[in-house]
């Protein structure tokens, strides 16, 4: 379904929910439980059928009529398959929540915080809290066990909330939670909210079930899945702004407003500027000095402009990722107005509800969330290490030829200058490389794209030139001019290269199903790269220890003859052909060079490795050595 077609649907639904909420959500429930009530009933009618053949063989039908038996339990066979398949259908995947789990004797404020909160808005109890590293916070509810009710009410806290919020607007934050535990009366409560989840894992399932009846399963998901997808989006944004009213009846709408905004804007910090300098550290250092969760309330203290909170807010009603209606929440600007506040206050308070309600643990807390990211992210980042040392080395060198360097090994340099030396200034070496090679496409889509990143319009000038310099390069420049005419409010002048876009786009797919084709169904050409380029392809491929040799060829679409097409081959021991389709899908992701690319393996010493080396030049990596050979 279109997306304009998919906001349509929304916005009726929105529509019916704003005029009568109760009823909506009462509806969109009976929507879910009839689904998977009728899921249900199949498998019930699979199973009777099974009963029903298979009888007569317990009840002497077999010696009076065996004819008539056997064709009766015959019927069995297809009944199998209808249970299977509903069983399948039914088979929800509602992980439990994950995180560190929190004792009442180890933070006793917490819990009774927790208990005033469960009195004060008439809920059931809190069962378990769990810990995670999110800056979120939620109270989950699972159908018990054996009978299904009660439910158990799970709240999943993220340290981060605490260490960013003040005692005040925590309170807050959780009054928002329980006011989602209130509102759930409505529509059987938290087993409402357990079948609409159920019934639209039920419609992803349907999608990829294997059956005869897959024709029949397909027109039930093509006319409901969007439908109630709709309506499940409405229905999180009333029940997003229900729970809001809820606490501010409690909380007040000032401090809960104030709350919402400043988790908002510490989220923007952790996500755009924390988190980054984090990562940057696998840049120069092979463990990390500044771990996440145990320098986050320091960072959180020091590392951001409260001064920028007030522009910052006014701009939210111009960003329009923010301000997206088909999110899965209302937008902060929403949300604050509904509670009748024109711009919500700015908090004050130097403690942080850690402190208060977390006490002694939150250094354990922390701890074993440092240990689990770490335990996560050990392997990507050393790896990150690895390259980024190798990067600077070969830069160093690169330079210390100075005014030795030719073209191709200028424009090696700019590129990892760009890649990997996050602290220079990568546009000044491509304006070095410029006077000697004014025709580069991938120079000039660079050139480009710098400028315009930093609001320059001297940028729309190369970014044609490559345009008209290569197709594959053109296709990426002609995206960028777009969405800079767009964004400067001249969309007219983008309407020629929304065409030429298009024509790309359609040559794309012609040179993609070349490359897709089998190797020996079409001629492979040499690849014609140059030596920066091959060491680029060498620098992602010594990483993995598994591939033995590896080729590239190019590939010719005449219907498409500018366009640069490639096939990078690696070739592997039969054993680990299936073990390195993720590594093959990295280093594609990972490929630079302009161009399309397709990244395969072949078995070593294959007949398909023997028609590669048929192809002059094609050769560039052998494990024996580890380098370059052309």
């Amino acid at each position: 379904m279109r997306e304009q077609d998919f906001e349509r649907l929304f916005e009726r639904a929105r529509r019916r929910a704003v005029r009568h909420p109760r009823v909506f959500r009462a509806l969109v429930t009976v929507r879910a439980t009839a689904g998977v009530g009728f899921v249900v009933l199949l498998g019930a009618v699979g199973v009777l059928m099974i009963g029903w053949a298979l009888a007569p063989l317990f009840d002497e039908g077999l010696h009076e009529a065996p004819l008539l038996t056997v064709l009766q339990a015959t019927v069995a066979i297809p009944a199998l398959h209808l249970a299977q398949v509903v069983s399948r259908m039914l088979r929800g995947r509602f992980p439990p929540p994950d995180g560190l789990a929190l004792h009442r004797d180890e933070a006793p404020a917490l819990f009774d915080l927790l208990e005033r909160l469960r009195r004060r808005f008439g809920t059931p109890p809190i069962h378990t809290v769990c810990i995670t590293g999110e800056l979120n916070a939620a109270i989950t509810q699972r159908p018990n066990r054996f009978c299904g009710l009660p439910m158990r009410n799970t709240l999943v806290m993220g340290l981060p909330l605490a260490l960013a919020t003040s005692p005040r607007q925590f309170v807050a934050v959780l009054a928002h939670e329980f006011g989602h535990l209130r509102r759930q009366r409505v529509a059987l409560g938290g087993l409402g909210c357990y079948l609409r989840a159920l019934w639209h894992q039920v419609l992803e399932n349907m999608e990829s079930v294997a059956s005869p009846l897959q024709p029949v399963f397909t027109y039930i998901t093509e006319i409901e899945t969007p439908l109630y997808c709709a309506e499940s989006l409405v229905l999180s944004h009333l029940d997003e702004l229900e729970a809001d009213a809820c606490a501010a009846e409690v909380v007040g709408a000032k401090r809960l407003g104030e709350a919402l905004a400043e988790i908002a804007l510490k989220h923007r910090f952790l996500a755009d500027d924390y988190w980054a300098k984090v990562y940057a550290q696998a840049n120069h250092s092979e463990r990390p000095s500044i771990l996440p969760y145990r320098h986050m309330a320091a960072a959180l203290r020091a590392g951001f402009d409260r001064q920028a909170f007030a522009d910052w807010f006014d701009a939210l009603g111009h960003e329009q990722s923010d301000e997206s209606r088909l999110s899965t929440h209302p937008s902060l600007r929403t949300r604050v107005h509904a509670l009748g506040l024109e711009v919500p206050g700015e908090g004050a308070s130097t403690d942080n509800a850690a402190r208060r309600f977390l006490g002694e643990v939150v250094g354990q807390l922390a701890s074993d969330l440092d240990q689990q990211w770490w335990q996560g992210q050990q392997r990507t980042w050393r790896k990150r290490h690895w390259e980024v040392s190798r990067a600077l080395g070969k830069i160093a060198k690169l330079e210390s030829e100075g005014q030795q360097l030719g073209v191709s090994e200028r424009l090696e340099l700019a590129l990892l200058v760009e890649r990997y030396a996050g602290d220079r200034d990568p546009l000044s070496v491509y304006r070095e490389l410029m006077p000697q090679a004014p025709g580069r496409p991938d120079a000039l889509l660079a050139m480009g794209r710098l400028l315009l990143s930093r609001g320059d319009p001297t940028g729309v000038a190369y970014l044609r030139r490559a345009i008209r310099e290569d197709d594959a390069v053109g296709l990426q420049a002609a995206a960028l001019l777009i969405e800079h005419y767009e964004d400067s409010g001249i969309g007219a002048a983008a309407r020629p290269y929304r065409k030429r876009l298009g024509k790309l786009v359609r040559q794309a797919q012609l040179v993609q199903e070349a490359l897709d084709a089998p190797l020996d169904a079409l001629r492979s050409l040499p690849p014609g790269l140059e030596m920066h380029e091959l060491r680029a392809l060498v620098r992602d491929i010594r990483r993995h220890d598994a591939i033995r040799r590896a080729y590239v060829v190019r590939r010719r679409c005449d219907l498409a003859p500018r366009w640069r097409a490639y096939i990078l081959v690696l070739c592997v021991e039969r054993h680990m052909a299936d073990a390195l389709g993720d590594a093959a899908q990295e280093i594609e992701s990972g490929i630079t060079i302009p161009g399309l690319w397709r990244v395969t393996t072949v078995v070593v010493d294959g007949a398909e490795e023997a028609a590669l080396c048929e192809v002059r030049g094609a050769r560039f990596f052998s494990r024996k050595d580890g380098a370059v050979r052309v």
